[in-house]
């Protein structure tokens, strides 16, 4: 890639963060660009939408969670704990570019179709939450509905309203939410109509 074309494609990543920031219902891919100083024909060159571009940033910020969770020594409820308030850092920081990024498609349906925001937060969830399951002495066949719960739990619309409707502090909310999905993940797995018994 050309330096050029790397930093203009760095330059309006920076800048659709900023935008939603201050014009969350104005920004256009127009504004973005003006904001980057690139021409809106050079925008339109890397990036066919405004839903294209704020996907890109949306990855290249659970890039850098992705690696954080894989890379981590930490096991079991540590490591969930610890990609959990990894995660709710990242959306303080992050979350309101995140929020414009909500798909008409649930959850699963996207899981199953390689969209790329899932597929990062994939990356970044299996393993935490495959050894919350060991840990719990939980079957890893609940693996795909516990990625499921999860996603619920941590989407960066609800933290943020979290912080900003509640304010709650990121430990708070960590410490709320580490102990929700573990009540709902133990709870998916009991008895139930769905699987041969009664639920309550």
């Amino acid at each position: 890639m050309r330096s050029d074309t790397r930093r203009n494609i760095s330059s309006l990543l920076a800048a659709v963060g900023e935008e939603i920031e201050v014009n969350a219902q104005g920004v256009t891919l127009q504004s973005v660009a003006a904001r980057a100083g690139v021409a809106k024909a050079t925008a339109y060159r890397y990036f066919s939408s405004l839903d294209e571009l704020t996907t890109a940033y949306t990855v290249q910020s659970m890039q850098q969670m992705r690696q954080f969770s894989t890379e981590s020594t930490l096991k079991g409820e540590e490591l969930f704990r610890s990609v959990l308030g990894q995660w709710v850092a990242m959306v303080f920081d992050h979350g309101h570019v995140m929020v414009q990024l909500r798909s008409r498609k649930g959850y699963l349906d996207r899981f199953d179709h390689g969209d790329p925001v899932i597929d990062v937060s994939r990356e970044i969830w299996e393993r935490p939450m495959s050894e919350l399951l060991s840990e719990k002495g939980l079957s890893q066949s609940l693996l795909r509905h516990a990625l499921f719960l999860c996603n619920i739990f941590v989407d960066p619309r609800e933290v943020l309203d979290l912080r900003n409707s509640e304010s709650m502090t990121a430990e708070q909310i960590v410490s709320d939410l580490d102990s929700t999905i573990h009540g709902a993940v133990v709870g998916w797995q009991q008895p139930s109509p769905r699987n041969g018994g009664p639920k309550w």
